[in-house]
């Protein structure tokens, strides 16, 4: 891979995956304060290799080629290569320098020096060899078929590997001719086997062209893509030689010389890997990449197919790595679209070489036209990716100050948060772009969303300025323009639409951290150099306070070398006022009321994200404080087992109430009764009741249905009980947790206790994700507000109750559909105490199908938010339930699920935006900051919650670690379904729609429990 071929790279993808080693040009002996030194070039040079190595499906080898530098006095710079003392020294430079790159070796290349000093640099290729070696990395060497030297088994062993060049490389005053005529490659590779062997021989294949001119000297090397191009611009033909097997042509250019091209291609490659193959050779290298025919990846893919499939994979030509260019300036345009060529293949019957190769229609790349150029002493200052609310207005300041013209290219997006700024560029005489609206890139989305970048862009700016804008410049845009068809191809949508896209020639690389020193030095250096005439600085995207203050220097200190500061429109023999039309009729004015609309609701939906984040982060590091807080051991002992009645109140209940009453006569707590409520029962809950007749403990209550809550008091009413635990049907309770319960009532200010709810028929993901809310959130949130007497709700799966409490709140009440939240907030605001006691375990049967679990918390969601509002003035009697609770519960409970979906596509719009411009590799991933930031703010709610639910699973006895792997499930499906019921138990308060108690369709499971379960 050629550093000097900047879209060498692109050939990676289309390898297919082929490549097993890549040899970049990435280091360097050169001349440092007089003595010898290794160089690595530039991180972003490495950047596009390393990012295609690290994601190959089979990870490519790395072995960087080392090249010999220039010096100002070449035979002493030998002489000093040759110097036994620095020989060692050096060689382990280049080792560690090889170790850092994360390479496996890599390899000399010395071709170009005359026998001579090739014959000098031998005590360097040893140490090179020796210090390679005793560190495990390969050695190897690049030698050219012409020079002999791989002839001398010597030289040749020091090396693990010989990459042999199999073409010949013209040099000034050489004649037209083939590069590597057939019959030369037969002989030579055969030599070659025999010398180097197979196993260490990696036959290079030329796959480049070289044109003479004539009166020219020297001759130029070209790619495949470049010879196309010259050969079909000027109407002649490419023609295959049957000697040589080259391809060739021949033609005069616009000032009468005689030019002529040989061309090593697709077509010559085949036939030399056929002689290969005769001779068992295996490695072979494709020299070199960016130069190539791209047929020779298909070459390599299909070589042992037959000769039609062969054919007809190379029939089609297509240009897609190289643009042709011409002019000068910033300014780009279109002057050819790329054609595909087609060509037809013969082949001999016997060997299989290609006979022939012609061309019915040559191949025809992009070719694009630089313009603008201005004269040397015009400079003209742009900015991308504003404006940004402070950068922009501080770059104002500045052109403002220093009298000086600038050209921003606009985001959408961004305009759409400081559209004041576009306003003041307009009013200041600055020019102003278009960059898209949201920045990405524009080769890599649908021809739908181009529509809509555009469009929506045009919008913005007419709706905020009321003018249009004719200048363009694409987001991830390469400074000098394209290199690939897919660039170019994007840039078509821009000059249909009329626009003059716009280029930069000098881009300081100010996302990559520069300082403001280094940024305005890069500039003024490339400016004095004549590199160009148009810099781009980023005036939004990130941090652009180095940018900032690189502009004053750069203005003054280019003024004082007599440049001037003008505009684009300058550039182009034009004026602002043709680049910047105003947006006339009635269009703009409709633009404007859109645009002020979109933009207001642009800031109430940051103001909704930042709300819910604010209220998720600090109610659950609440929750999380307070759960860590509470962790008192509160064991009072029992003086005596008062009495105590459990009451299962049941509606059509048949398959689970045999083992919920099975559970309850398994108990430790001997001084009990249990009295099942049948509530009106259709099915077969009655005889299944009865079942237990004889047994003296259970005793059977039946009423026509009335409700839960009537269930309940007609029970409470019917004991001569102490204390009652309410449970429900579906309930199966641990053997101590009853004596758990109870235990608590010898402090007499306690009027209630909350057990502990368990997932039990954990049979399906759904459940699982249920059982999963219980053990994270309702349990740790019950132990949380335990700590500030604040608990809201004693579940009717496992709760007990003081009598003379629930006498005095008022029992069980029909007005409202959570009858347990209703009654827990009643006695609790009658002057008692609600604990939560975690060791009193029930385990009760959750729905399995969404429609049931909907169903059940809808119910939930409505009754809770009525219990709510029946006691909201709770909240102003300064009690923890009221003033904590019940807020947390209006705010947390409904608005919050209210505004979360908001966020959340807030949030995904944001994902989308930072992922559709998410590559980089050319001109700085600038607008990635403000996106991300949001992304990194919203993850930090997920994650405390992540923290909460560790930290849960990990003390819970009951619940597995594994179970923590539901989180994402839990947070991206599950919490959906729960802002839904949210939802609709708001919608039908709306509207008056009430929901009833019914009963989820039981399923009957057994969760296992043994009277010995505790």
């Amino acid at each position: 891979m050629p550093v000097s071929s900047e879209q060498a790279f692109l050939s990676l993808d289309d390898s297919c995956g082929q490549i097993g080693v890549v040899v970049p040009e990435w280091i360097s002996i050169v001349e440092k304060k007089g003595r010898p030194a290794v160089s690595v070039i530039s991180k972003d040079t490495r950047i596009a290799v390393e990012e295609y190595i690290a994601g190959a499906a089979l990870r490519p080898q790395l072995l960087p080629v080392i090249l010999l530098g220039e010096a100002r006095q070449k035979e002493v710079f030998l002489d000093s290569l040759a110097n036994a003392e620095r020989v060692a020294a050096l060689a382990e430079d280049m080792a560690a320098a090889v170790a850092a790159l994360n390479a496996q070796g890599a390899c000399l290349d010395f071709t170009g020096l005359k026998p001579d000093a090739f014959r000098r640099l031998r005590p360097l290729m040893s140490g090179f060899s020796k210090a390679f070696r005793s560190r495990g990395l390969k050695a190897c060497t690049v030698l050219a078929g012409q020079q002999p030297h791989w002839k001398e088994p010597d030289l040749t062993d020091l090396f693990d590997q010989i990459i042999l060049k199999l073409f010949q490389e013209p040099w000034a005053e050489t004649v037209p001719g083939p590069l590597a005529p057939y019959t030369w490659i037969e002989d030579l590779s055969a030599e070659a086997v025999q010398a180097v062997g197979a196993g260490k021989l990696v036959v290079a294949l030329g796959n480049f062209s070289v044109e003479w001119t004539s009166g020219v000297s020297k001759p130029e090397v070209l790619s495949y893509s470049e010879a196309m191009q010259r050969v079909s611009s000027s109407g002649a033909k490419l023609r295959f030689s049957a000697k040589a097997q080259n391809s060739f042509s021949r033609y005069r250019d616009a000032q009468g010389r005689q030019r002529k091209i040989w061309m090593l291609d697709a077509a010559s490659a085949h036939n030399q890997l056929v002689r290969f193959k005769e001779l068992g050779i295996a490695n072979v290298a494709v020299w070199s990449l960016g130069q190539e025919d791209p047929g020779i990846w298909k070459v390599l893919q299909h070589q042992d197919a037959s000769r039609d499939v062969l054919g007809a994979e190379l029939h089609v030509v297509e240009l897609n790595n190289y643009v042709d260019y011409k002019g000068q300036g910033a300014f780009i345009r279109i002057d050819q679209r790329a054609t595909a060529g087609a060509r037809q293949l013969s082949f001999e019957a016997e060997s299989g070489l290609i006979s022939n190769q012609t061309y019915s229609l040559l191949p025809k790349p992009y070719s694009i036209e630089l313009y603008g150029k201005p004269d040397r002493r015009k400079l003209v200052l742009t900015f991308d990716d504003g404006p940004h609310e402070k950068y922009t207005k501080e770059i104002l300041d500045i052109l403002q100050e220093e009298n000086v013209p600038g050209s921003f290219f606009v985001v959408g997006t961004s305009v759409m948060d400081s559209p004041d700024l576009v306003t003041r560029m307009v009013d200041e005489g600055h020019e102003v772009g278009a960059h898209s609206f949201s920045h990405p890139r524009m080769d890599q989305i649908s021809n739908t969303r181009v529509d809509l970048e555009f469009s929506l862009s045009a919008k913005i700016l007419a709706g905020s300025t009321g003018r249009k804008t004719l200048l363009y410049r694409e987001p991830f845009q390469r400074s000098g323009g394209p290199i690939s068809a897919e660039r170019v191809a994007s840039l078509e949508a821009a000059e249909a639409r009329g626009f003059a896209i716009a280029g930069m020639e000098i881009v300081p690389k100010d996302w990559e951290g520069w300082d403001s020193g280094e940024i305005a030095n890069y500039v003024i250096d490339q400016v004095e150099q004549g590199r160009g005439n148009v810099i781009l600085l980023h005036d939004g995207g990130q941090d652009r306070t180095a940018t900032v203050d690189a502009v004053r220097p750069i203005i003054r200190s280019l003024r004082a070398k007599g440049y001037e500061f003008t505009t684009l429109a300058d550039l182009l023999g034009t004026n602002r006022a043709a680049l910047m039309p105003v947006a006339e009729g009635g269009s703009p004015a409709f633009d404007r009321v859109s645009f002020s609309i979109v933009w207001m609701a642009q800031q109430a939906v940051v103001v909704v994200f930042w709300t819910v984040l604010a209220i998720g982060i600090v109610r659950s590091a609440g929750i999380l404080i307070l759960a860590l807080l509470n962790r008192r051991e509160r064991f009072t002992p029992l003086q005596r087992q008062p009495k105590v009645a459990v009451i299962i109140p049941a509606h059509n209940e048949a398959k689970v109430i045999s083992q919920s009453i099975e559970s309850v006569r398994a108990s430790g707590y001997k001084n009990l009764e249990i009295i099942v409520v049948d509530d009106g029962s259709t099915d077969d809950t009655l005889i299944e009741v009865l079942k237990f007749g004889h047994k003296s403990e259970v005793r059977l209550i039946s009423q026509p249905n009335q409700g839960k809550w009537s269930a309940l008091n007609r029970a409470i009413l019917s004991t001569d009980a102490e204390f009652v635990v309410c449970i429900d049907a579906d309930t199966q309770v641990c053997r101590n947790a009853i004596t758990h319960l109870v235990r608590h009532f010898a402090d007499p200010k306690t009027g209630a206790v909350a057990g502990k709810i368990i997932a039990g028929n954990r049979v399906n993901l759904l459940t699982r994700l249920q059982a999963f809310e219980y053990a994270t959130s309702q349990n740790v949130e019950r132990k949380a507000f335990d700590l500030i007497n604040g608990i809201l709700v004693v579940p009717g799966a496992i709760g007990a109750w003081r009598v003379e409490a629930l006498k005095k709140a008022g029992l069980f009440s029909e007005e409202t559909l959570t009858e347990d939240t209703d009654l827990t907030i009643q006695v609790n605001r009658a002057g008692y105490k609600i604990v939560f006691e975690p060791k009193a375990k029930a385990y009760t049967e959750v729905p399995e199908k969404v429609g049931q679990l909907l169903k059940q918390r809808l119910r939930w969601s409505f009754g809770m938010f009525q219990s709510a509002w029946k006691h909201k003035r709770a909240i102003i009697e300064r009690r923890s339930v009221g003033l904590v609770s019940i807020s947390d519960m209006f705010v947390f409970g409904y608005i919050f699920p209210l505004l979360a979906p908001i966020a959340d596509l807030f949030v995904i719009l944001m994902l989308y935006k930072l992922m559709a411009g998410g590559w980089a590799g050319e001109v700085g991933g600038s607008q990635h900051t403000q996106p991300a930031q949001y992304i990194w703010a919203y993850l930090a709610l997920p994650a405390l919650e992540l923290l909460i639910a560790a930290i849960a699973i990990t003390s819970d006895e009951d619940e597995s670690k594994w179970s923590l792997l539901l989180f994402p499930l839990q947070r991206l499906v599950y919490r959906p379904l729960m802002y839904f019921s949210v939802i609709r138990s708001v919608l039908r308060a709306v509207t008056g729609r009430l929901a009833s108690w019914g009963s989820v369709k039981r399923q009957g499971r057994d969760y296992g429990l043994v009277a010995g379960h505790t």
